[in-house]
């Protein structure tokens, strides 16, 4: 695919560009100030576009100018305090608009890959999402909201919801063979292997539920580019379309 990777210049954004095409895909980068992409990423076989992320025509445009038929948004960090607030809800905004407009001009709908967390994933046996429990980047709660709203066939979405996400080496261009999607379990609406150990206590039972095992959903920069390197691979036809994805190292 031809892929639009916006905040490439981050931890996870920079680390998609090297796995984007190594995986055989074509990829663009979109960054506010790409002076500050690395020398090993600022490549001949880098396309490269300046924009800024939360102007819904600066994506869209620059999707157009690649015929991008996928965008990556590892742009922005949501508030983690949920007093507080981020750029991160208009870059989401940003994304889903180009994304309707392209898909409506082209007749047919744009691969996305947004970035949720472990709070939107659901607690088994529940009918409440992680973050109900721990109000912790609430923000992300808000992308999911606005991507249930869509229409089926308007975006063929998916939000990546990882728990802490830490790197395999301070070189963010460098590809390591111990780094793959491989590594990765992956289960659609709650996060894999989640148990529901605490949760038949009355009142404190979700909590202990919660805090018992979320330290346990901590992966890697790398294999979560792999992962949706290699999903993309699969285009509109992923599993993992229309659905929030929990990830655990295995």
């Amino acid at each position: 695919m031809r892929v639009l990777v916006l905040g490439a210049i981050g931890n996870l954004g920079s680390r998609l560009l090297t796995t984007l095409a190594q995986r055989g895909h074509t990829v663009v980068a979109f960054a506010r100030t790409p002076s500050k992409l690395t020398p090993n990423a600022n490549q001949q076989s880098l396309l490269i576009e300046k924009g800024d992320a939360t102007k819904a025509a600066d994506i869209k445009d620059a999707a157009t100018r690649h015929n991008c038929d996928a965008i990556i948004n590892a742009a922005g960090h949501a508030a983690m305090a949920p007093w507080r607030t981020s750029d991160f809800p208009a870059i989401v905004n940003a994304v889903i608009q180009a994304a309707l407009e392209l898909g409506r001009e082209r007749g047919t709908s744009m691969r996305v890959w947004f970035l949720g967390g472990v709070g939107i994933l659901d607690v088994p046996t529940r009918k409440k999402m992680i973050v109900e429990y721990m109000p912790m980047f609430k923000e992300h709660a808000s992308t999911w909201a606005k991507l249930r709203a869509l229409p089926p066939s308007a975006i063929a979405w998916s939000i990546l919801c990882p728990g802490m996400m830490v790197p395999l080496t301070k070189n963010k261009d460098s590809t390591l063979p111990e780094s793959s999607t491989e590594n990765i379990s992956a289960e659609k609406t709650v996060a894999p292997e989640w148990s529901a150990k605490f949760l038949r206590i009355p009142f404190i039972g979700p909590y202990l539920n919660i805090m018992s095992q979320i330290s346990a959903y901590t992966t890697s920069y790398e294999d979560n580019a792999d992962f949706i390197a290699r999903d993309l691979c699969m285009g509109i036809d992923s599993e993992w379309v229309l659905q929030k994805v929990g990830v655990k190292r295995r």
